[in-house]
């Protein structure tokens, strides 16, 4: 009569295929972990995480993997070109801090085509740098957050340029532009305005030297016409009002007194009031 050996219980046949297969998951995590492939997680000052799923090199630099950031955005790193190429398009080449944000100086090109070149912190733009826009246009300067901020020089694609201080990404400060018909400003801005005091030469000859705001000729100054005529006094809105005095070239007398929108005012009606046929660009 044969015997029949006793079948071990099912719970005992799945726990032997559990351990099994505990053994063959350890044995993958040490040729993966032997072979450079991490899973890292970095904590960050403000409680977040940014986690890298990849291969390593022996001292610990990124070779090939996924960086995940704190709001979901993803990043693929390829060592073997240098980039990082973040799910947004953009592509980056450079140096990164221990928690593989951009520190350091690096390439950012991005997806709409343009390409910035200098120095990051914190992952953003931030001190001096070269940004080439998609149109042509280039500034060079420095960068606070991302935006234009300090001195810089923005050259447009037509050859125009504005050579001074930024805030924000607008105009502030001191600074020169040149337009490419000729015309320029050399004076003061406040967040893209010229405000203050400053020289306006224009393309036709005339200039302008006195006090501007709200991108106008406002305050006192004179305007100097390509002919010789000139006007000091006061302005309002870019035209001549207030107060002032008028030179007529070719010998005619010059008149002193009141204006309104570039037409002389009498203080005596009884007068006859010499035509100004000027007022200003």
């Amino acid at each position: 009569m044969k015997k029949f050996r006793k079948r071990l219980p099912f719970s005992a046949r799945m726990a032997i295929v559990f351990g099994i297969a505990l053994l063959l998951l350890c044995a993958c995590i040490v040729a993966a972990h032997m072979m450079g492939f991490r899973y890292i997680v970095v904590d960050k000052l403000d409680g977040t995480q940014v986690k890298f799923a990849g291969k390593v090199d022996n001292d610990g630099k990124m070779l090939m993997g996924t960086i995940i950031y704190p709001d979901g955005a993803r990043a693929t790193v390829d060592e073997t070109d240098g980039s990082i190429l973040y799910d947004n398009g953009s592509v980056y080449s450079g140096d990164l801090n221990e928690i593989y944000e951009r520190e350091g100086n690096g390439t950012l090109t991005l997806k709409n085509g343009d390409r910035y070149t200098g120095q990051f912190a914190a992952d953003k733009l931030n001190g001096q740098g070269t940004y080439r826009y998609s149109n042509g246009d280039v500034y060079v300067g420095e960068f606070v957050n991302n935006v234009k901020q300090g001195q810089g020089k923005y050259t447009y694609a037509d050859g125009s340029t504005y050579e001074g201080g930024f805030n924000l990404d607008a105009r502030h400060g001191k600074g020169k532009s040149v337009m490419s018909d000729g015309t320029l400003y050399d004076g003061e801005y406040e967040m893209g305005l010229k405000w203050g005091l400053g020289t306006y030469v224009y393309a036709n000859g005339d200039v302008y030297t006195g006090e501007f705001s709200y991108d106008m000729r406002n305050g006192k100054g004179t305007y100097t016409w390509a002919d010789g005529e000139k006007y000091t006094g006061e302005f309002k809105n870019n035209n001549i009002n207030g107060y002032g005095t008028y030179v007529w070239t070719g010998g005619r007398a010059s008149y002193t007194g009141y204006f309104v929108n570039g037409e002389i005012v009498l203080v005596d009606p009884a007068e006859t009031a010499p035509e100004v046929q000027k007022t200003g660009d």
